[in-house]
C-alpha cells in the first residue's frame, strides 16, 4: 500500500448543517421536539476506533447553528483527507446535496444514517460523489477501507480502487466488540443538552450495540447484536471520571440485555467515587428488582421504558414481546423504588385506529411514568414496517423523508388521515404535560439550579416549539415526499 498524503490522516467527523434542530444519531433522525441534542454516537464510538491511526476533528454544525456557507468554511479550515458524515431522513436529500458541494479531488467522504441501511450499495450508485456508506459504526471498517485493508471490511458498501461498488454484509457476528477508548473530550460542550441529564458536563455511552429483539417497526432489529467486553467498558468509565465528566446517558437499546455481565459491570461502578449518575433504556420484561437495585446503586436515575402502544392485539402484531401488564408491572416496581421513569409511545401504527391512539394517549397518564415520549410510526429504512408499505403502495421504494417527533407525516393509518394524526400527537403531548397533578409534581421536586434551567428549557420547546420553530422549507420539502432525481426507484 502506497503511504498516504498528510492531509489524508486528518478525519473530520461531521454532522451537517439542517434549518431547524435535529437528531442524526445510531441510525436514527427526527426533528428535537424539547430542543435537546447530544453528542452522535456513531463519531463517538469511531472516535475511540480512528484515534490511534488519524487526526481527529469535529464539527457539528446543528449544535453550533451553522449555516452551509459557515459549515464549509469551518471544513476549508481543517483541510480532512476524509469527512465521516452523518445523513438522515429527517432532513433527506438536503444532507446529501450538502455533502456533494464538500467533495473534492483526493477526499473521501464516507456516511452513516438510517437511510442507507436499506440497499447500501444503490446510494453509491445514485450519489457517485460518496466512498463508502458504513453500516455498523463500531467496527474497524472505515479504518480498514481508508488504510486498503479491504480484507477486513465486514459491514460496508465503498468504490474499490478500481471504481467498481462492492458491498460487503457478512453473517452476524457475536464476538466481543473491542473499539478501544472514546475520545470524549472531542465532543464535550455545553451547547448540548439532554432533557434528564442532572449536570451540564454530559456524554453519551454504549455497551451494547444492536438489539436482539424483533420489534417490526424497529430499525434496531436489522442490527447484529454485538457486545463490548467489561474489561473495556470499565477502562473508558475510568477515563470519563479522569476528564470530570459523571453524568451519562446510555445508549444501549435495552439495558441488562446479557444480565450476568451487566450485573457484574454495576457491582464495578457501584465503587466509582464519585458515582456517576445516568439514565438508560429497559425493556418492561426484562426489569426486576434484583437488576432495577443494582442500576441505582450504581448511579441510574432514569429509566426509559417502550410502552409503544394500549393494545395488546398491536403490541403482538408489531412483535413486541411483552404485554400491557408487564409495562405496568414495571413502571409500578420503578415507583416502589423511587426511580424516574420514561414511557415511550408510538402513535399512528398501520392498523390502529383513533379510538387505539386516544387508548395510548390514555395509558401514558395512567401507567405512572414521570415523562412520556410520543413518536410518530415511520418506515424506518431496513424494518419490516417499511417493506410492508413499500408493498402495500402506501409509499414509495424511493420515499425516505421521514420524522418520527411529527415535524410531517410520513405513513398514517387507513382511518386516521395525516392532519388528524398530528392533531392527536399533540393532543397526547398537552394532555399528559398539562395535567394539574404532574405540574404539581414537578414543582415539589427538589432540583438543582442546573436542572431547574435544563426543566424549564425542555417544557418550553416541547410545549411551544412546534408553533415557533418550523422552518417551512424543511416542511414543505419534506411532507409533499418528492422524488429526488439522485435516488432511483429500488
Amino acid at each position: 500500500m502506497t503511504a498516504q498524503h498528510p492531509s489524508q490522516k486528518k478525519l473530520l467527523f461531521l454532522n451537517p448543517p439542517a434549518p431547524m434542530v435535529v437528531i442524526r444519531d445510531y441510525y436514527c433522525s427526527k426533528t428535537s421536539r424539547s430542543n435537546y441534542l447530544f453528542p452522535p454516537m456513531d463519531f463517538v464510538m469511531q472516535s475511540g476506533v480512528l484515534g490511534n491511526d488519524f487526526e481527529l476533528s469535529f464539527i457539528d454544525a446543528v449544535r453550533d447553528r451553522l449555516t452551509e456557507a459557515e459549515t464549509t468554511a469551518r471544513v476549508a479550515a481543517i483541510q480532512p483527507g476524509t469527512i465521516f458524515f452523518l445523513a438522515g431522513a429527517v432532513n433527506f436529500p438536503h444532507d446529501l446535496d450538502f455533502m456533494r458541494t464538500l467533495s473534492a479531488a483526493g477526499r473521501k467522504l464516507v456516511g452513516s444514517g438510517d437511510i442507507f441501511l436499506s440497499s447500501p450499495s444503490r446510494w453509491l450508485h445514485d450519489y457517485p460523489f460518496l466512498d463508502a456508506v458504513a453500516l455498523d459504526f463500531t467496527n474497524h471498517d472505515i479504518s480498514a477501507f481508508l488504510q486498503g485493508h479491504y480484507s477486513k471490511i465486514r459491514r460496508m458498501a465503498y468504490l474499490s480502487p478500481a471504481g467498481d461498488i462492492v458491498e460487503v454484509c457478512d453473517p452476524p457476528d457475536h464476538s466481543p466488540i473491542r473499539i478501544g477508548i472514546a475520545r470524549h473530550q472531542l465532543f464535550a460542550s455545553k451547547r448540548y443538552r439532554f432533557p434528564f441529564a442532572k449536570s451540564v458536563r454530559f456524554s453519551v455511552f454504549l455497551t451494547d450495540f444492536g438489539c436482539p429483539f424483533s420489534c417490526s417497526f424497529c430499525v434496531m432489529a436489522s442490527l447484529p447484536y454485538r457486545h463490548r467486553p467489561n474489561q473495556e467498558v470499565l477502562a473508558e468509565l475510568h477515563e470519563l471520571h479522569r476528564l470530570g465528566i459523571y453524568e451519562l446517558f446510555w445508549m444501549n437499546q435495552t439495558f441488562g440485555v446479557r444480565r450476568g455481565p451487566a450485573l457484574s459491570l454495576l457491582s464495578a461502578m457501584a465503587e466509582f467515587a464519585p458515582k456517576f449518575s445516568w439514565t438508560a433504556f429497559c425493556r418492561p420484561d426484562l426489569l426486576d428488582e434484583e437488576l432495577l437495585l443494582s442500576m441505582k446503586n450504581a448511579g441510574c436515575h432514569t429509566i426509559i421504558i417502550g410502552v409503544e402502544n394500549g393494545s395488546d392485539e398491536i403490541l403482538s402484531r408489531y412483535q413486541k414481546g411483552y404485554t400491557l401488564a408487564q409495562s405496568q408491572a414495571a413502571f409500578a416496581l420503578c415507583q416502589r423504588h423511587r426511580m424516574r421513569t420514561v414511557g415511550t409511545f408510538i402513535l399512528g401504527l398501520p392498523g390502529e385506529t383513533e379510538t387505539t391512539i386516544r387508548e395510548t394517549s390514555r395509558l401514558a397518564q395512567k401507567i405512572g411514568c414521570d415523562f412520556a415520549s410520543f413518536h410518530i410510526a415511520v418506515p424506518r429504512a431496513a424494518t419490516q414496517l417499511r417493506q410492508d408499505a413499500v408493498q402495500s403502495g402506501k409509499i414509495a421504494a424511493h420515499d425516505f423523508a421521514m420524522d418520527q417527533s411529527g415535524a410531517f407525516i410520513t405513513l398514517s393509518p387507513d382511518t386516521v388521515d395525516h392532519k388528524k394524526l398530528l392533531s392527536l400527537k399533540r393532543q397526547a403531548v398537552l394532555g399528559f404535560y398539562l395535567r394539574p397533578g404532574f405540574l404539581m409534581r414537578q414543582l415539589l421536586q427538589k432540583r438543582s439550579l442546573y436542572e431547574w434551567s435544563n426543566m424549564l428549557h425542555q417544557g418550553f420547546f416541547l410545549i411551544f416549539g412546534g408553533l415557533i420553530r418550523r422552518d417551512r422549507s424543511l416542511l414543505s420539502c419534506s411532507s409533499r415526499q418528492e422524488t429526488h432525481p439522485g435516488l432511483t426507484s429500488q
